[in-house]
């Protein structure tokens, strides 16, 4: 969820300053006086909106203006500086969130706690997890896992008593609690069972536990809700379907009979997505339409391949291989123009993107062209404030996947020509538009005036003076001759063959650190050189998810524990999971930050390998843990405890951490 769709890993700092304004909510600056933060020589600083630098770029890490005060820091601990950049509450904290609703949520020796504007503890609590206050209210959660909802005086406002508490959506939250006791019978064994509810916002259920196994949150004044498997049936095996249920807690189109039809979205328009099993269906469930709200066939025309959601009392539905039409909630086609595709699958205020051939345009409900397809691409799918983001590409005549972005009003002309990189989807704030144009942050006002850019492109990160466990990093691969690796991602980085004047362990498995940058192949010195040696006679198999090593730097905390300071993400996918080897008289090499920040410490690196004394099956195999050499470096407190927000880009990236 990124606002800010970045095409360049090298624009951390910007990351930093849209995941800020998404903790704050998008409560930014004040419209009145409105300023907006800047990145010059990998320092933060903030401008006003005639581009004049205000508080110059002196700042580690800072955030947006949220209700007057920023959070930022010039070393290890944050404070938060008003918009003269002086200190209002001084740097004490590991870290620090916006400011909402008068209150923000700062950690210590990674607690979290709740200040106010005088940078006073707002109240006692003790919860390792607190959100940022809305209506008056923050979701908390307990050391044991569970959910909960408190009052801006610290008052447990709604009990903690639920393993998962999701954001309200207009006064409703869905809601999951853990059963002991699940169907032993049908699992053949004690299974713990994820039951999931709705709560409205004073914690009452209106979706009690226990009737459904799954509840999407309230869409278009409804949930949909999958219900619990039947028994066994011989014939069909496990069956389940779906119930739709308003606000009130009524079922208003309940299961289906498998002769009809089965629920496949939500009621949109006073129609449900269906798939149709009926004697027109000559493929099983291959074939859709839609039921009313009744769970009556309301649309079952079997020229329709497939349908999407009703919005605007319009649908697109397939309507031969790969096209696509529109009908209306009676079934009928409101137009004979026929379309490759469109933007979303739906109209928004009366207005949908729709593709044809290579081309985009825009229609009304009635298909009628607001401007006919004449752009490459569509940025963020929507119209804000009649104009929106368009793409085109291969600009240059070289590279066919770049692209460069513009903006066009509602009428498809063209305001700003396609010189953009990345935009702030979300559009202006304050009169200003962030993007980057030559690799370079920079704000254009609404006639795409630059109004200021920063100095020198955006380059890679200069030194690892961070506030977050970085991700893993350590990726390998087998020799080309094994065939034991496999895995969603390959590695280049294949083993090297050991020669005398390496000055490795000899007879054993290591990990080394050179802290010498002797022989060093980065010409980065902020990078230590680091070695896996297999010195032995065998070779030794890793487990590792998608090339990634099960390998992690640890430092000394200040009570002196070894704790991990980067971690390993989880990967939804069962391909991401696979086994490398290491031949014996090899080794890999890779590159280790060389960290600072304000505690100075020790460092070294864990590694798991599987035990080759282990007779098991390669899958069950027990894992062995190797550390490093120990070397002096220096952090900062954050980097134990606080993982930063990841969204993955796309199916082909299974991590979510």
């Amino acid at each position: 969820m990124y606002i800010f769709k970045l095409n360049f890993i090298t624009m951390r700092h910007f990351i930093v300053v849209i995941a800020y304004a998404i903790l704050a909510g998008c409560k930014t600056n004040n419209a009145s006086n409105p300023l907006f933060i800047i990145t010059q020589h990998n320092k933060f600083g903030f401008i006003d909106s005639t581009g004049k630098i205000i508080i110059n770029p002196i700042f580690i890490s800072a955030s947006d203006f949220s209700e007057g005060l920023a959070s930022a820091r010039i070393s290890g601990l944050y404070g938060y500086i008003d918009k003269k950049g002086n200190f209002a509450i001084k740097p004490q904290f590991e870290y620090a969130t916006p400011f909402s609703e008068g209150l923000a949520v700062v950690y210590k020796d990674g607690k979290p706690f709740v200040i106010n504007a005088k940078g006073e503890e707002a109240f006692n609590c003790n919860f390792s997890e607190i959100q940022s206050f809305e209506s008056g209210r923050a979701i908390v959660k307990t050391a044991s896992g569970k959910f909960g909802v408190i009052n801006k005086e610290g008052k447990l406002f709604i009990d903690t008593v639920f393993s998962k508490l999701y954001p309200f959506i207009n006064g409703f939250s869905t809601v999951i609690g853990l059963n002991d006791e699940y169907y032993a019978n049908k699992y053949k064994g004690p299974q713990k069972k994820l039951e999931h509810g709705v709560i409205d916002s004073l914690g009452n259920f209106v979706i009690p536990y226990g009737r459904y196994e799954f509840i999407k949150d309230l869409d278009d004044g409804y949930f949909e809700a999958n219900f619990d498997a039947e028994p066994w049936d011989s014939i069909e095996g496990y069956t389940s379907g779906t119930t739709i249920i308003d606000t009130k807690g009524k079922i208003v189109v309940s299961k289906q009979s498998r002769e009809k039809a089965d629920i496949n979205g939500n009621l949109h328009c006073g129609l449900i997505k269906v798939y149709v099993r009926d004697s027109i269906a000559t493929s099983g469930r291959d074939r859709q339409g839609y039921i009313n709200a009744k769970g009556e066939i309301a649309i079952n025309d079997p020229s329709f391949i497939s349908v999407e959601d009703f919005s605007d009392n319009r649908a697109f539905v397939e309507c031969a291989s790969f096209k696509h039409c529109i009908i209306n909630t009676k079934g009928g086609k409101i137009s004979d123009k026929i379309f490759d595709g469109s933007f979303g699958n739906h109209f928004k205020n009366g207005l949908a993107f729709v593709q044809v051939g290579e081309k985009w345009g825009l229609i009304d409900t009635n298909a009628n062209y607001i401007f006919k397809p004449q752009f490459d691409g569509i940025k963020g799918n929507k119209l804000i404030d009649n104009y929106f983001f368009y793409s085109k590409r291969n600009p240059d005549g070289k590279n066919s996947y770049y692209e460069l972005i513009g903006i066009a009003n509602k009428d498809g002309h063209i305001i700003t020509e396609p010189t953009m990189q990345s935009i702030d989807e979300n559009g202006y704030k304050h009169g200003l538009l962030a993007c980057f144009i030559d690799n370079k942050l920079t704000y254009i006002n609404k006639q795409g005036k630059t109004v200021w850019q920063d100095t020198a492109s955006t380059t890679y990160e200069l030194d690892y003076d961070i506030d977050f466990m970085k991700r893993g990093y350590f990726k390998a691969y087998s020799l080309p001759s094994t065939t034991r690796s496999n895995g969603e991602f390959v590695s280049r980085n294949i083993p090297e063959k050991i020669i005398e004047k390496k000055n490795f362990q000899q007879n054993t498995l290591s990990v080394s650190v050179d802290v010498t940058h002797k022989d060093s192949s980065s010409s980065n010195p902020n990078f230590l050189n680091v070695y896996i040696i297999n010195n032995t006679k065998d070779k030794v198999n890793f487990n590792a998810q998608d090339s990634r090593l099960y390998m992690k730097v640890q430092a000394l905390n200040p009570h002196g524990e070894w704790k991990d300071i980067e971690y390993l993400p989880s990967s939804w996918c069962g391909n991401s999971y696979h086994i490398i080897t290491l031949e014996p008289q090899y080794y890999w090499s890779f590159h280790t930050p060389k960290y600072t920040g304000d505690f100075h410490t020790k460092l070294r690196i864990e590694l798991k390998c599987v035990n080759p004394n282990d007779k098991s099956d390669i899958s069950i195999k027990k894992e062995l843990t190797i550390y490093s050499n120990e070397y002096e470096c220096s952090i900062n407190l954050a980097q134990f405890w606080r993982k930063k927000e990841y969204y993955p880009a796309g199916i082909m990236d299974p991590y979510l951490e």
